[in-house]
């Protein structure tokens, strides 16, 4: 016997009851508790990224660290110049120059978390990074003729490695205090271009008082990563530290016959 197939119920709009669709209610009901979802998952992404980028300031710092320490192996022991300028401007060399043939790329100089990009005109000619990496100019000193002549120091030198500061992110107009909360703060003025980091409290010697002005290449740390920068030190390691545990006026963390934790 053939068996009858039924038609499938129908709904009171005459359409199949397997066939009506989602009410608009519904809908929104979905995209509104898409929408919620969504606003719980943004921030724990967007923290996520943070950390990798985070991760990959560290590695570049690390590469540039260890450039340097190469540099020196090359250089009786000596830090690389923090610069030097023999001529005309545009034939200045600094220290991440002088490192250059110890890394692959120059892309390493740059935070992944700012712009990758260069400044223009003779900055270009010397490449200074942008919200990159600055050099303590304790350690490297600079060679400029007749104006500056402060010779870079071996690596004996450093009393205390592991807490004389080497390189940090940078840069940004410091203030002349010896209060560490006040110094550098997370809005403190950026100094786009900086690649040096110095005492904010210097009288003498090269530049003093460069990190207190709007001067472009001398300044404090950047606190770009949550509050703080990421710091590596002459013996080799990085921390990510807060501006507050080490920099302030006559900070001995950038000095090699002192270090970090001595007054």
């Amino acid at each position: 016997m053939n068996r009858i197939t039924l038609p499938p119920a129908l709904s009171k709009s005459g359409w199949p009851k397997s066939c009506v669709g989602f009410t608009l209610i519904e809908l929104l009901v979905v995209v509104a508790i898409i929408a919620i979802l969504a606003s719980l998952l943004l921030p724990a992404l967007q923290k996520a990224k943070l950390k990798a980028k985070n991760a990959q300031c560290i590695n570049n710092v690390r590469q540039m660290t260890i450039a340097s320490k190469l540099y020196a192996n090359d250089s009786n022991s000596k830090f690389p110049w923090t610069f030097t300028l023999v001529g005309s401007q545009q034939e200045r060399m600094s220290w991440f120059n002088y490192i250059q043939p110890f890394q692959e790329s120059k892309q390493v100089l740059l935070c992944p978390i700012r712009p990758k990009t260069l400044l223009t005109g003779e900055a270009r000619e010397v490449q200074y990074p942008i919200d990159g990496t600055v050099s303590n100019f304790q350690l490297g000193g600079c060679n400029w003729p007749g104006v500056w002549e402060f010779p870079s120091i071996p690596d004996s030198a450093v009393v205390q490695p592991s807490a004389t500061v080497l390189m940090t992110d940078g840069g940004s107009q410091a203030r002349n205090t010896r209060d560490p909360e006040r110094c550098v703060t997370v809005n403190s003025q950026p100094k786009h271009g900086c690649w040096i980091v110095d005492d904010p409290g210097k009288t003498d010697g090269a530049c003093a008082g460069c990190t207190l002005t709007t001067d472009p290449n001398w300044g404090g740390p950047m606190l770009r990563h949550e509050g703080r920068s990421n710091v590596s030190f002459v013996d080799g390691h990085i921390e990510a530290m807060k501006s507050s545990q080490w920099y302030w006026s006559g900070t001995p963390w950038l000095y090699p016959d002192r270090g970090g934790g001595s007054e």
